[in-house]
Formats: structure tokens, C-alpha cells, sequence
């Protein structure tokens, strides 16, 4: 006899510049539907503009999953236009899980978190994405003042949806024990650490990307390249991953830099002008990413240690390991530590070590000599689609 399949609205509350959801949560719920009785949709708050939100809706259709934009107001100004939609909204979640025949509720974060508070169905289970320490994050990178009114308010907001929720999806260990400081120990049972997955078929390296991208780049086939992909700001390490490279250009002054983020402006307002023709920056689709990986030797996922980064699990790292990139990674970074502690071609960059980047050039140096096979292998074991998915499955399956 069949297993009746349930439907699962995943909600979130995103920028125009992330691509989490066509890069990593639309992959990740494919997989899952496909190894386990569950159809997703998806209700996306967002201010992104149509071709952002065209080439998101592709994905989901490839994928059969049931995409909708919800459009969040910037005017008169951003905050109160998100308030007024944080406000009004819930509405519109209503509806869809009556028209759609919604099982499980899944939000995602803060906003997402304050709109399924207000569901009052019994039927209906609710799987929290904690998503790391979201709220903490905005304090130690967003200007958010604790004891704020707006801190206040969706501390509470949490703290309820903590407690309501049937199920709490974390991105680390450490974020389990800080959620539980909130709603007791007794709940621990109701939490689970779900990991961040990529298809291992899709970043593995490849020869012939690898030449092809750096003659494209302008490189010779020994020139050293270190390369970053992902979000650049506050909290991205830009002066430590500078440091570095400037210092191993000191030794090798054909090194090169390859930046690939959707915030290049970031970048380039902050690249020496001594360094100008050392560093490349560009936004490719996801889709080329690992191409242009296939053409680094020596990576960087490095995140300022705070408060809020003990929750969050860094899926470039994950994407690194994959590619067989010796990686220099944060330490204190969501569960970053226990990955890669004791892994031949992988750095911990303890940001309280005031030699730490002089060592940091030595591992550079010394990376060419790495078997970069264990690096995938280790990548593997915490970062494949099939872990993933295996990992929400769980979650999902008990409730």
C-alpha cells in the first residue's frame, strides 16, 4: 500500500542578493521528495526584481515544487514597508494552506516565524527553521540594539515558536544548546541538526573546467589562485582573506585573487589600487560555480567568530571540501571545528591568534603537497545532497 505523501510550505524572507533558495533549499527539498513521501511548496517574501525572481521560479519547475512570490513593500521606507507586510500577511499563508491542502509549515527565521504564530489550526504541524542564531546575527552585523523593541519583540516571537513548534531545525550543535537555554532541556528531543548539502556530481573538480576557466582568467597552469564565492560584508573576513593574499603575493607576485559574489561593489570599492590587476571579481550564475572552483587551488571560508556565528553552518565550505580545495576556514564557526579538526589540507583560522595569518601564508605555501582526495571525502560525509536530505527526513518523518 502506498505511503500517503504530505504537502510541506516551506516560508521565507529574503533579499534581492541571496541565492539560498534556488542554490541551496530548492535542490535540498527535490532530494527529499524524492526519497520520501513529501511535496514541497514555497512562499518567498522578497523585494527581488523579475529577472531574480524568473530565474527562481525556472528552478522550482524543474524541480516540482510550487513556487510563489510574495512581494515585500520598500516604501515609504524599507523597515516600515516590511512591517506593513509582516502585518498583513498572514492572510495570505491562510488561504494557501487551505486552498493546497498544507500538512507541514515550515518558516524559515524571524518574519516567517512571527506569520505561523498566528495560524491557530491543530491539524497543521509546524517545523520551525531556527535557521542558526538569526536574531543574534542582526546584532552583531545589522545595527540591531539588544533590548530593543524590535529585539524584544522577536525575541518573544521565537521563544513562542521555539516552544510551539513540533519539530526545531538548527544549522549546529552549539545553536541546540543555546535554543534550549531559552525553553529548558526537556525539549531537546523535538530539535535537529539538518545539514546544508550539494550534489556531489555537480562539485567535483574537472580537468578540462579547470584549464578551460584559467585561460579564460589569463592564468599560466602554475600560477597560484585563491579564490572566495559567496556573501562579502561585516561579517566575511575581507580584511583577513586580504591580509593573506597580500601577504603570499609579497613571495609569489603572480598569485591571483578570483572573487565571485553577487556583491561586487563591496570588493572592488575596497581592492588596493597596488592590487588591482592581482584581483578578479565576478557574479556568475550558480550553475558556473563550480567551474570556476575547478580552476582554484587554495580557498577561503573565513567568517567573523561572533555570538551568532556558533549557529550557522557555512555551505562554502562544504562546496570547497567537495571540490578538493584546501580551505582556510573561521574557527567558532558553527560546527566548522569538529569538520575539519585533524584534516591534512584544511586551516583553522583562529581570529584571537595574532600570528594567525603569517601561518595561515605557511599553509598556503605548503597546500600543493595536500591529497586533496581526503578533502572530499570529508566533504562528503557532511556536506552531499544525501546527507541533507537524509537529515530533514528525520525531522520530518518523527513528527
Amino acid at each position: 500500500m502506498a505511503i500517503a505523501r504530505k504537502n510541506v510550505l516551506f516560508i521565507s524572507w529574503d533579499g534581492p542578493q541571496t541565492s539560498y533558495m534556488e542554490g541551496l533549499f530548492l535542490p535540498i527539498f527535490k532530494a527529499i521528495s524524492e526519497q520520501a513521501a513529501f511535496d514541497f511548496h514555497v512562499i518567498q517574501y522578497t523585494w527581488a526584481g523579475r529577472e531574480k525572481l524568473a530565474a527562481i521560479q525556472k528552478v522550482a519547475t524543474e524541480f516540482n515544487i510550487r513556487y510563489t512570490s510574495h512581494k515585500v513593500r520598500r516604501k515609504p521606507t524599507g523597515s516600515i514597508g516590511s512591517i506593513h507586510t509582516l502585518l498583513t500577511g498572514s492572510g495570505f499563508i491562510k488561504k494557501y494552506i487551505r486552498k493546497n491542502d498544507i500538512d507541514i509549515v515550515m518558516p524559515r527565521s524571524n518574519y516567517p516565524a512571527y506569520l505561523v504564530s498566528k495560524l491557530k489550526s491543530k491539524d497543521l504541524k509546524i517545523v520551525f527553521d531556527a535557521d542558526g542564531l538569526a536574531l543574534e546575527e542582526r546584532v552583531d552585523f545589522a545595527g540591531l540594539k539588544k533590548e530593543s523593541f524590535m529585539h524584544r519583540f522577536f525575541s518573544k516571537v521565537e521563544r513562542e515558536l521555539l516552544q510551539k513548534a513540533d519539530a526545531v531545525l538548527t544549522r549546529s550543535n552549539k545553536s541546540i544548546d543555546i535554543h534550549l537555554e531559552k525553553i529548558g532541556v526537556g525539549n531537546r528531543g523535538k530539535f535537529y541538526k539538518v545539514l546544508n548539502g550539494r550534489d556531489i556530481g555537480t562539485f567535483k573538480p574537472d580537468p578540462d573546467l579547470r584549464k578551460e576557466k584559467r585561460q579564460e582568467l589569463l592564468l599560466d597552469p602554475q600560477q597560484t589562485l585563491f579564490v572566495y564565492c559567496g556573501s562579502l560584508g561585516p561579517q566575511y573576513g575581507w580584511d583577513e582573506m586580504l591580509a593573506i593574499f597580500k601577504g603570499y603575493q609579497r613571495q609569489d607576485e603572480d598569485a591571483h585573487f578570483l572573487i565571485l559574489s553577487g556583491n561586487q561593489k563591496f570588493a572592488l570599492d575596497k581592492i588596493p589600487s597596488q592590487l588591482k590587476n592581482k584581483i578578479t571579481v565576478m557574479s556568475v550564475p550558480f550553475d558556473q560555480v563550480p567551474a570556476y572552483l575547478s580552476a582554484a587551488d587554495i580557498a577561503f571560508a573565513i567568517r567573523q567568530p561572533t555570538y551568532s556565528m556558533q549557529g550557522v553552518s557555512p555551505i562554502k565550505l562544504g562546496e570547497y571540501l567537495l571540490m578538493e580545495l584546501p580551505t582556510i576556514a573561521s574557527k567558532g564557526v558553527g560546527d566548522t571545528d569538529e569538520i575539519i579538526n585533524g584534516l591534512d589540507g584544511a586551516f583553522i583560522f583562529d581570529h584571537n591568534d595574532g600570528a594567525i595569518v603569517d601561518k595561515a601564508i605557511t599553509f598556503a605555501k605548503n597546500s600543493r603537497n595536500v591529497d586533496v582526495t581526503k578533502l572530499r571525502q570529508r566533504g562528503i560525509e557532511h556536506f552531499s545532497m544525501q546527507q541533507s536530505a537524509s537529515s530533514y527526513i528525520e525531522a520530518l518523518t518523527n513528527l
